[in-house]
């Protein structure tokens, strides 16, 4: 096991919530860390830490390689995560930004690599549990396509060039700073949006985002995670209407509407059709119908063997976390 203090260690990422969150606990680990972000203004925060920002882009290839330069490990979480973006940019980013990361990481020996991928390469699997034996597989989904492509990238490094890589694979992620799991539903919670799918039955396995960075960080540590892909979720899957009633307990919300699965498809349409004409984006769209109809959950096993890890916060105490952070950042009264 690695010992992460005074390592010189490249975050990509990092002004985003993932990769922000990563940086800061690897600052309290020891380490030097440095950031590869587009827009230093958005990184002042993490240069009052002390972590070293460098201006640059992962599609810029000579960029990249500078960056890389004297680094120990490289955590790769930068990505376009927008389903609805252009397929040529998401690309772009994904999969020739993976590229140019590993070839910078091959050509300046670094001795660990992990790439933040996401159980989003699965597909629409309908099951329960499903772990890492399951193939990944393009479904025509566009950014989950683009984490299939990024992720055989990382693996060709592995196979060809002995690059030491993991690939971690996290379900969704909630917690401060969440966009996607928690800043957003709180905002369509609040703002009457919400409409569960088949009365919000279905499960998923999320994780807390420090359950998730406990993870990442044994993953630059734990040697028997070199080469292998690794399921991150928290333990037992909770339904979606249980994931939305816990935040709509923190605005008093006790109900959501409910729309069984075609006729919230068929308005997810609508709302695409409405939102090209006015040219504003709608929040409600087919990938999101698909998503709440989704009923499946993630194995967490290999990874528990493999690092040693167990997700320390529960789901009753992440959403506690969760709400306290809404409150000191004023979503919350």
């Amino acid at each position: 096991m690695t010992d992460l203090a005074n390592l010189t260690i490249l975050v990509t990422g990092a002004t985003g919530f993932i990769g922000g969150h990563l940086a800061r606990r690897l600052v309290q680990e020891g380490a030097r860390v440095r950031a590869l972000v587009r827009s230093p203004r958005k990184a002042a925060a993490l240069a009052d830490l002390g972590i070293e920002i460098i201006p640059g882009d992962i599609t810029d290839r000579d960029g990249v390689r500078r960056a890389t330069r004297g680094a120990s490990i490289v955590y790769h979480a930068a990505a376009w995560a927008d389903e609805q973006g252009d397929r040529d940019a998401v690309w772009a980013v994904n999969v020739t930004g993976t590229q140019h990361m590993v070839d910078a990481a091959i050509a300046e020996g670094v001795a660990r690599f992990i790439h933040l991928s996401s159980c989003a390469v699965y597909g629409s699997r309908q099951q329960m549990d499903i772990d890492e034996s399951a193939p990944p597989r393009m479904t025509g989904r566009v950014y989950h396509d683009s984490k299939v492509a990024a992720e055989e990238v990382v693996f060709a490094a592995y196979r060809d060039h002995g690059l030491p890589v993991v690939v971690a694979r996290p379900s969704q992620v909630y917690g401060p700073g969440s966009p996607q799991f928690t800043i957003r539903v709180i905002e369509a919670v609040k703002g009457g949006k919400v409409i569960l799918v088949d009365g919000g039955k279905h499960f998923f396995k999320p994780i807390y985002i420090d359950n998730l960075i406990d993870a990442l960080v044994l993953c630059a540590t734990v040697d028997e995670a070199v080469g292998e892909a690794l399921n991150l979720t928290d333990g037992g899957p909770v339904p979606w209407k249980d994931f939305f009633a816990a935040y709509g307990r923190m605005v008093g919300v006790t109900s959501f509407p409910s729309a069984p699965y075609p006729a919230a498809y068929v308005y997810a349409i609508f709302k695409e059709i409405m939102s090209k004409v006015t040219g504003k984006r709608s929040s409600i769209n087919r990938e999101v119908v698909k998503t709440f109809r989704s009923h499946n959950s993630f194995s967490n096993a290999k990874a528990r063997r493999i690092l040693g890890w167990e997700p320390a916060i529960d789901f009753e105490e992440g959403m506690r976390r969760t709400e306290a952070w809404l409150r000191e950042q004023g979503y919350l009264a």
